[in-house]
């Protein structure tokens, strides 16, 4: 999941990008590629979240991922069922997605373990801070009237997108352990000319004729007395 992950967080990077590339267009023309990508980051967010809870430390993977990962996905849907085409409306909600995360992420470096993750610890409470300041952007009513709506939601989805790779990079994650089962080798039984003695031979013969003599006699008594013959069994 961690290469899924971070392939996701570039493919939020190059969504900021490219509404970078085309500010000037309209919501309505990046609304489809914007809620596809939110909508991919939102799913693979969620399995990251239930993958790590089932293998990996508990304490670092905690539900702040899951309640992102919900709101990405729900916010990526209302985008391509076209519930939102109010573009006053717009950086005002996708402010919040992004003002929401930031925070969760702040909260997520209070659980790690400052001194044996201390890099983790630094870039998920930096990212989580800048995030913040970012989501802020939408609510700030000079900003919003000097750049366009796409621009905007292009810082956004850039933001969330290094958001998402510091997230896969960190991602807690355990190593497979490939144990090797090699097969017993076992010798040959070497059959000598000693034990290939006339004496011998009669004896297994015997032997043999006596285990089919019993084989016989149980036969003939489970006919006798009408009880069904399993010859799977004798």
């Amino acid at each position: 999941m961690r290469f899924l992950t971070i392939i996701s967080g570039f493919l939020m990077l190059a969504l900021g990008a490219y509404c970078f590339i085309n500010y000037g267009q309209t919501y309505l023309t990046m609304a489809f590629p914007i809620g596809i990508v939110m909508v991919i980051n939102g799913v693979i967010h969620a399995l990251s979240y239930l993958v790590g809870r089932g293998f990996h430390n508990k304490g670092d993977n905690n539900g702040w991922i899951l309640v992102d990962s919900l709101a990405t996905l729900a916010l990526g849907i209302l985008v391509l069922c076209n519930q939102l085409v109010v573009e006053n409306a717009i950086h005002t909600v996708f402010g919040m997605w992004v003002l929401v995360s930031g925070i969760l992420r702040v909260e997520a470096s209070s659980r790690i373990n400052r001194e044996k993750k201390r890099t983790n610890f630094r870039s998920t409470l930096c990212t989580g801070i800048m995030t913040i300041i970012v989501g802020i952007f939408g609510f700030v009513n000079p900003i919003v009237g000097l750049v366009s709506v796409v621009f905007l939601l292009g810082m956004f989805m850039a933001m969330q997108g290094i958001n998402i790779i510091e997230l896969g990079v960190n991602m807690p994650h355990e190593k497979r352990d490939y144990v090797r089962i090699y097969k017993r080798k076992r010798e040959p039984v070497k059959i000598t000319s000693e034990d290939e003695t006339p004496e011998a031979v009669a004896e297994r013969i015997e032997a043999r004729e006596d285990e089919q003599e019993k084989v016989e006699a149980l036969a003939e008594h489970m006919e006798t007395i009408g009880a069904p013959i399993d010859e799977s069994k004798l």
